[in-house]
């Protein structure tokens, strides 16, 4: 219950923070964001490339919000790829999973719920772009915007397990206890720090 109610909390809060903030206080949530989350690698204290790139990819993803943060549309679009296919992937995959893909990464990751979850993304946002965010996506050949969807949402799960690699090659479940019921922020924000550069070099290449 806790898990549910903290998730709907941060929710919120990260709605209110994309799409309400002033330019100052995006800034400063995204210097928050940061620091805890390489606060939270530094506690992991492992070494491995996984580790190494998850810097990196956090710090691209932390850049992409920086500089995209006039089209805050585009920043929404961007998180809802990752928290629709995180979403429907437990949903479909509680349901119909039977295919385990990565047991040793994330134990609970099937193909059945990975698939689902890719392909719900891709069709929430596609319709989002049609009927609510009008915004420059608007302009992009249909196949080409499906094929952005599809490739960043595939790019959340993948951002997903290296985070739950890492985890693992630390011993730990989780990477803090900041969230009730969540653990740390970067268990919240995992699929994120992939998915967000991939859907901006996406854009960027297909302008």
């Amino acid at each position: 219950m806790i898990r549910w109610i903290s998730g709907i909390a941060l929710g919120f809060l990260f709605l209110t923070y994309i799409l309400l903030s002033s330019s100052l206080l995006f800034n400063l949530g995204l210097i928050i964001i940061l620091s805890i989350s390489v606060y939270e690698l530094i506690k992991l204290r492992v070494l491995s490339l996984q580790y190494l790139l998850s810097y990196f990819f956090l710090g691209t993803a932390i850049l992409c919000l920086y500089f995209y943060q006039l089209e805050r549309s585009l920043i929404l679009v961007a998180v809802l790829i990752s928290v629709i296919t995180d979403a429907f992937a437990f949903f479909i995959g509680k349901a119909f999973g039977r295919k385990k893909i990565f047991p040793n990464i994330s134990p609970n990751k099937t193909l059945e719920g990975t698939v689902g979850g890719v392909a719900v993304s891709v069709v929430i946002n596609s319709l989002l772009i049609i009927l609510i965010f009008q915004n420059f996506l608007m302009g992009f050949e249909f196949f080409t915007l499906i094929f952005v969807f599809f490739i960043s949402s595939v790019a959340s799960v993948f951002g997903d397990l290296l985070i739950s690699s890492i985890k693992r090659q630390a011993n730990l479940k989780d990477t803090g206890s900041l969230i009730p019921g969540h653990g740390g922020l970067l268990d919240r924000i995992d699929s994120h720090i992939l998915s967000i550069p991939v859907f901006f070099a996406l854009l960027e290449a297909f302008k």
